[in-house]
């Protein structure tokens, strides 16, 4: 008995906190989505507190009514890490003139409480996944399987859903660091050879389907230690090859902040 009110305690906790407002109201639901964001944290990449807000901030921006959010973390499958989504949610759309021209005002109020509820508290639950999800100060993560990543979130998550516009905004320093490849020598980042890394990729059927989102990047080539100085010749070649890889994985990369962003992401 103990356990059965436990689950119900959850479930109408859930419900309480990411109310449906058209089934609470008892409204046909509408079910397309504006735009759908998707927020990539790498969890091997040190971000400093100015680049941490740079992303929740740009993220915050599309927590809005009609559009789909999406928070994931990832690493590579070693200390206990792996692929993993943190918080996902499809905000519902306001109703059209016409529609609240149909309602009562007593369930117009309650519908629109519901929305503005429902924006705040999927910035703020947004907010905490996704300064959660950054590497702790003191921990560091020996490997990055980035391009793995990308296609297990690519084919399970961003494809799937349907949407008018599709965003990604990816934290990390994207430097591989795998059994696939590595875009260090001697402990520090290294010059890119594009084509015999995309040839590498190839090989290893790593390319995926982002189905036209577009890339906005914040931590490229973001280094620690005494060898963390990364040249502009190492950046170009870095931007280069990851421009590539978006084209054949059916994306535009549209900036890569090395490592901050110069423009809002929209």
């Amino acid at each position: 008995m103990r356990k059965i009110l436990l689950f119900c305690a959850i479930i109408c906790a859930a419900a309480f906190a990411l109310p449906n407002c058209y089934e609470i109201n008892k409204i046909e639901k509408k079910s397309e989505i504006n735009e759908a964001v998707f927020v990539l944290i790498d969890e091997t990449t040190p971000f400093n507190e100015p680049l941490k807000e740079q992303v929740v901030n740009n993220a915050l921006r599309f927590a809005q009514a009609g559009n789909y959010v999406f928070v994931g973390k990832f690493s590579a499958f070693l200390q206990g890490r792996y692929n993993e989504v943190l918080f996902d949610f499809a905000l519902d759309t306001p109703l059209s003139d016409e529609e609240r021209y149909d309602l009562n005002k007593n369930t117009l109020t309650k519908f629109d409480k519901c929305l503005k509820d429902q924006v705040g508290f999927v910035k703020k639950t947004m907010s905490e996944k996704i300064n959660g999800a950054f590497l702790k100060e003191g921990d560091q993560v020996a490997k990055s399987d980035i391009f793995y990543a990308l296609k297990d979130f690519a084919a399970n998550s961003i494809a799937p859903k349907e949407a008018k516009n599709k965003i990604v905004i990816l934290a990390s320093d994207m430097l591989e660091n795998s059994s696939v490849t590595s875009f260090y020598a001697k402990g520090a980042p290294r010059l890119i050879d594009g084509k015999k890394e995309l040839g590498i990729l190839e090989k290893n059927d790593l390319f995926t389907d982002f189905t036209g989102a577009k890339i906005y990047i914040v931590g490229a080539g973001l280094s620690e230690g005494k060898k963390s100085y990364v040249s502009p010749q190492i950046l170009n070649s870095l931007s280069a090859f990851w421009s590539e890889y978006f084209t054949k994985s059916n994306a535009t990369l549209v900036e890569m902040g090395t490592p901050a962003l110069k423009r809002e992401v929209k």
